[in-house]
């Protein structure tokens, strides 16, 4: 990773190159873009300040976004467009009367995201309009889904470690949360049923006993 004396080189290449680039408080500069940039190896964060410097038509110094940009085109994997993951998912559904799990599992991970699971695939493969209309809702009602994905996985790429732990932990939080209501009804269902099974055996007991002894 990018150490702090790397950071003061990189600011020295932007400096160099934009000499109306004169932050008032350079430690201060310093420990901003090792903070944000810090992730990054020193050959990343240089590759795209130099992919900027040449590219640059506005005359202003990049700025972290700018960097960060940079990055994501140069060293971050792209995805595949909507057109070509709908096609992998069609594809797919064609196959998935029978062999679901199987298709779900050749599909990329962004891609299974926006199907959700091999039973919606075995579903659209079971669908009587595969060709109509049925085709146009749900091929438009994927690409919405997945071009969302697509941007907020996008965005993710862009945080530091700390902050992909604290989104990580927020959103398991909040899937608890989601769930402790079923959680907490079946319990107080079972504590119930115990309850009523107590008040109630003893009471149906002393019916039989007293049946009993009529019948005797």
């Amino acid at each position: 990773m990018m150490t702090r004396d790397d950071t003061k080189q990189i600011l020295m290449v932007v400096q160099a190159a934009y000499p109306n680039f004169n932050p008032p408080d350079k430690t201060v500069m310093v420990d901003t873009w090792h903070r944000f940039l810090g992730d990054y190896t020193y050959d990343q964060v240089d590759a795209a300040v130099g992919t900027y410097i040449r590219s640059d038509t506005s005359g202003f110094a990049p700025d972290i976004g700018k960097v960060m940009e940079k990055l994501q085109v140069l060293f971050m994997k792209n995805s595949l467009n909507e057109m070509a993951a709908w096609g992998m998912v069609l594809r797919a559904i064609r196959n998935s009367v029978y062999h679901a799990e199987d298709e779900f599992d050749k599909l990329p991970a962004m891609v299974q995201k926006a199907v959700v699971s091999p039973g919606q695939l075995r579903e659209w493969a079971l669908a009587e309009d595969v060709d109509g209309t049925w085709m146009n809702v749900t091929q438009s009602n994927f690409m919405r889904t997945y071009r969302a994905i697509v941007a907020r996985e996008k965005e993710m790429r862009k945080l530091s470690p700390e902050i992909l732990k604290l989104v990580a932990g927020s959103e398991e939080s909040l899937e608890t949360a989601k769930n402790e209501p079923k959680k907490t009804l079946m319990t107080e269902k079972g504590m119930l049923t115990k309850e009523c099974e107590e008040a109630f055996t003893p009471r149906v007991q002393r019916m039989l006993d007293r049946l009993k002894e009529r019948l005797k």
